[in-house]
């Protein structure tokens, strides 16, 4: 058998090589149409990303007017009434409305609470000093909640440990000068002036200084606000009332609440005259029959998006602050 011919070898080397570029060719066509699935896809996820923002954008915009609505509202309730009650317009809770054609547009609903009910947490230290009355009080509220009444004066003492942040210049158990000071304080302090304030009343739980139980029967009960504003009687619950009215049981203090629905208080002297024998109310500015601090809840909702949206409002002046936002 002859040997193949030179020429035989060099078309063989040829098919050869063209079969190899073919193959080259289509892996290199296959690459190119990965890449550009790939492009498109991320393209696609980009798009839904930049409608998700645009969705929770438009959802935040809606939170804030409902918030801003929300200080309208409680601006001109101080503009037309001299009491704050629970039979006022503010309290009633708007359901999830639809903005637009239909909810799938966006909705927006929500609440706001009164605040200036509760017992204020930063009272029990004032400027980096402790009152010892306020002290007293929230121990009596503690052991109304259900905390033993050894256990509720360390707790009531280590929160105004807490709250001091440093050293003070007196001794409000030794100088009564300093105690009354401490007592009597007044303004607008920032949450957060004075050493280490609370912000927020679950803070409580996170210092370790009430436990989780003891706390989800404290809360409705208690804030976190600015130190020295005045207590609303006509929001207070039977167990406030009870913890800062000196010789008011809370079964009393209770029959006061439930009479409050039919008839609120329109002054202090109205309540004076309702207590019973013994019982009296504390010096100073420490309650009052308006409120100050109000809670703001919004759910609102645009496209895909969903808001829970929560304000702290301090209504020092008629149109009330925002002290801060949160999402929960």
């Amino acid at each position: 058998m002859s040997a193949p011919s030179s020429a035989f070898s060099r078309c063989a080397r040829r098919a050869a090589q063209r079969g190899a570029a073919v193959v080259l060719a289509l892996l290199t066509v296959s690459f190119a149409a990965m890449l550009a699935a790939a492009a498109l896809a991320d393209f696609g996820h980009g798009l839904d990303m930049l409608g998700g923002r645009h969705d929770q954008a438009q959802a935040w915009q809606l939170g804030r007017a409902a918030v801003d609505w929300s200080r309208n509202i409680l601006a001109d309730d101080a503009r037309r009434t001299p009491t704050d009650h629970l039979a006022e317009i503010w309290t009633t809770e708007i359901p999830v409305t639809a903005i637009g054609s239909d909810t799938a547009d966006g909705s927006v609903g929500g609440s706001i609470r009164d605040l200036s009910g509760r017992f204020n947490l930063n009272d029990l230290a004032r400027n980096g000093r402790p009152a010892p009355r306020a002290i007293a009080r929230f121990a009596r509220l503690l052991d109304l909640v259900g905390m033993s009444g050894a256990g509720a004066n360390v707790t009531a003492q280590a929160l105004a440990t807490h709250l001091q942040g440093g050293p003070t210049d007196a001794d409000p158990s030794t100088d009564p000068n300093a105690a009354a000071a401490a007592e009597a304080g007044t303004g607008a302090e920032a949450i957060a002036r004075g050493g280490r304030a609370l912000v927020e009343t679950r803070e409580l739980v996170l210092l370790g200084l009430v436990p989780a139980a003891t706390f989800a029967a404290l809360e409705p009960h208690v804030v976190a606000a600015p130190a020295g504003a005045p207590i609303n009687i006509n929001t207070a619950s039977a167990e406030v009332l009870a913890a800062v009215i000196d010789g008011l049981s809370l079964d009393v203090a209770r029959n006061l609440v439930a009479a409050r629905e039919r008839a609120w208080f329109r002054n202090l002297g109205d309540l004076q005259g309702r207590l019973p024998e013994g019982a009296d109310l504390p010096a100073g500015r420490l309650l009052d029959v308006r409120s100050r601090y109000f809670l703001v809840t919004v759910t609102a909702t645009y496209g895909d998006a969903v808001l829970n949206l929560q304000a702290m409002l301090d209504r020092e002046s008629n149109w009330p602050d925002i002290l801060w936002y949160h999402t929960p």
